[in-house]
């Protein structure tokens, strides 16, 4: 019988190893939570508020001042919602998708020179594992 419980563990535990082996290399100027909320942008185009703090599993007030900050620095804009003038969208800039750009181009360069400790064959086997990975993850919500 499968364990999920040894899955979800195992899961969590490769996020730990994301975050220790990679991510805390890379120096990002700006707070986790900003930082994610760019991310999720990037991937959802304009969100309303309550569209976004539905992913990330917090309040209005407190994403308000999140989304306050990132404009500040010209990261997002607000824009009425073009069918309900009432909502309000939360877009990217030309400057936070550069800042995004720029971010996710150096976690990739710091990957690949981290490739270089394995053999072609585990890079090899680790190319297709993401694959995997993105085709499962394509089929559930981690919501």
């Amino acid at each position: 019988m499968i364990d999920k419980r040894n899955i979800s563990d195992d899961f969590l535990e490769m996020l730990f190893l994301l975050r220790h082996r990679i991510f805390r290399h890379i120096s990002i100027p700006l707070p986790i939570n900003q930082f994610v909320v760019l991310c999720i942008l990037t991937d959802e185009g304009s969100m309303t508020f309550s569209e976004i703090g539905k992913r990330l599993s917090i309040i209005k007030q407190q994403l308000s001042p999140i989304i306050n900050k990132l404009e500040e620095n010209n990261l997002v804009k607000r824009l009425p919602d073009s069918k309900d003038r009432r909502r309000i969208k939360i877009q990217m800039t030309p400057k936070g998708r550069k800042f995004i750009t720029e971010h996710q181009n150096k976690i990739k360069a710091h990957l690949e020179t981290n490739l270089s400790v394995l053999s072609e064959k585990e890079i090899e086997e680790f190319g297709k594992s993401l694959k995997t990975l993105m085709k499962l993850f394509g089929k559930i919500s981690l919501s």
